[in-house]
């Protein structure tokens, strides 16, 4: 009997990459990657890996369709910062889902509420998965040089108080084995109607920028500083089975040798 078939959008990403590799290191799934191009560096090193690499277009729904034939569960990301919807993209996804007769959608449409109603009405079985920050992004762009003294570093989250919790989510080390996680548990019925019945919240760990490191720039957002943006500490992460990385191991892990590697 062959292995269930899943198909990752972003597959050559962060988010993507994180799931890709948690269902290699499963082994009882088979990979389909999509993207728009196959012929990339990290599309190429995907195959080698024995990964199905395929064409889609989020922009192009029937495209998607094509790449969902045949599959048990699709991890579904919109991409961000380009000239395209991403409210159009996640309704291809949904849509595209639904015709190809997918068993499972897994969608991570953080902070695009539209698209998260949209799926709850389509009547395609969706898990929705809410992140919260990503850790990695710290790196990425929140720590900054000290302009005046090289030794110096200022953790800029110029949205934010430095006093407000935030919503943390190691998703290279977690996000892969919560979605692999989700589609071994489908089957169950009692965790279907658990995962389907709300929001999973992939982001247990809160730390504010002063449990960080620190210099906050002033604030220009009220609605985070106000309470709007509830992250609840979850349970059923726990349940899952999945032990998810704190901050305080993952500034361990990688925050301080990159600081250390910079002086």
């Amino acid at each position: 009997m062959s292995a269930k078939l899943v198909a990752v959008i972003g597959a050559t990403g962060t988010q993507g990459g994180s799931v890709v590799g948690a269902l290699l290191a499963h082994g009882g799934y088979s990979v389909r990657a999509i993207t728009r191009d196959t012929n990339s560096a990290k599309a190429q090193a995907l195959k080698s890996k024995g990964v199905q690499v395929v064409f889609g277009s989020l922009t192009d729904e029937a495209s998607v369709v094509k790449a969902f034939e045949g599959v048990y569960a699709v991890f579904g990301i919109t991409v961000p910062f380009t000239n395209d919807s991403e409210e159009l993209q996640g309704r291809n996804i949904v849509d595209a889902a639904k015709e190809a007769k997918v068993p499972l959608l897994v969608c991570l449409f953080d902070q695009k509420s539209e698209v998260d109603k949209y799926a709850r009405s389509s009547g395609q079985p969706t898990v929705i998965i809410h992140t919260g920050v990503f850790m990695e992004n710290l790196i990425k762009g929140h720590l900054q040089r000290d302009a005046s003294d090289p030794n110096r570093w200022n953790l800029a989250y110029p949205v934010l108080r430095p006093d407000v919790p935030l919503p943390l989510l190691c998703v290279g080390g977690d996000l892969g084995r919560i979605v692999v996680s989700i589609i071994d548990h489908w089957e169950d019925d009692t965790w279907k109607a658990k995962l389907t019945k709300d929001v999973l919240v992939a982001a247990p760990h809160l730390a504010s920028v002063n449990d960080m490191i620190s210099t906050l720039k002033k604030p220009v957002y009220g609605l985070v500083n106000d309470g709007y943006l509830q992250y609840p500490q979850q349970t059923i992460l726990e349940e899952l089975g999945i032990k998810t990385t704190s901050f305080e191991t993952y500034a361990q892990e990688k925050v301080l040798p990159y600081l250390q590697s910079n002086q």
